[in-house]
């Protein structure tokens, strides 16, 4: 961990109070980035490359207006073989190079059939369904991980900007198959609004190194058996891009206006 951080802190003066992670297909942030600094993950000493297709596998560092900021292009996931309390090791990143706020970005799927494809959803609880701890039903975690004052500052920036935010339980899977028919509609009757293979590790780990946390899903699709053909990855990168322009619009947003104190 030392060798990576040393490593990223001689590429740039920059010193970032807020770190985000972008999902799948949503990349194209980094454009918005003032005085970008790019440093691609494999020539990190020590660091991991990201294999999914999406993910560029870069730290982005820069301003928005008088923010700044630390963006990881490219995250990792538990279905690529790492350990649980392994898979967010950028956050770690993010916490030793002094960010205090964790945006998270994901491209989910949607279970909830009156919300449209292409909305934005903001995370206020969450449901571990990967069955690694218990084979009982999850319960839905909704607790200081989700700081409802954060969550206000959120929605009503999204208000001011003519954006409507969805807001719901995030429900995180293994992977990396999607999930079927079956356990879309268990997840409905448990009470997940959008599901993904990622994010989950990293929620966790923002709790214990008790920094900030803000979760904002691009519903990209309907949950298997929702539509009438088979969902399929490039399908899901191909409409985070094609609805990536609202998505832009608020997380610039958040991070220009959002307040910690």
């Amino acid at each position: 961990m030392k060798k990576a951080t040393d490593y990223i802190k001689q590429k740039t003066s920059i010193k970032p109070t807020i770190g985000v992670v972008l999902g799948s297909g949503l990349g194209i942030f980094v454009d918005s980035i003032q005085s970008a600094t790019h440093i691609p993950y494999n020539e990190i000493p020590d660091f991991r490359k990201t294999k999914v297709k999406g993910h560029k596998g870069e730290f982005v560092i820069g301003e928005i207006e008088d923010k700044k900021i630390i963006c990881a292009n490219g995250r990792f996931h538990y279905y690529e073989g790492y350990p649980f309390d392994k898979v967010a090791i950028i956050i770690d990143i993010f916490k030793h190079l002094g960010c205090e706020l964790v945006i998270m970005t994901n491209a989910s799927g949607c279970v909830v059939e009156q919300w449209e494809i292409g909305d934005l959803m903001l995370i206020n609880g969450h449901m571990d369904y990967s069955f690694i701890k218990s084979n009982d039903n999850p319960p839905i975690i909704k607790d200081s991980r989700y700081d409802s004052s954060l969550l206000s500052q959120v929605k009503d920036i999204g208000s001011k900007i003519n954006i409507p935010l969805r807001e719901g339980v995030y429900t995180w899977t293994t992977g990396p198959t999607y999930e079927t028919p079956s356990e879309i509609k268990d997840i409905q009757e448990l009470g997940g609004h959008a599901v993904g293979m990622s994010g989950l590790p990293e929620i966790e780990r923002v709790h214990e190194l008790n920094m900030k946390l803000i979760g904002l899903c691009c519903l990209t699709n309907y949950g298997s058996g929702m539509q009438t053909h088979s969902l399929t990855h490039k399908e899901v990168v191909e409409k985070a891009e094609q609805y990536q322009k609202q998505f832009l619009i608020m997380l610039e947003s958040i991070i220009k206006n959002l307040s910690l104190n």
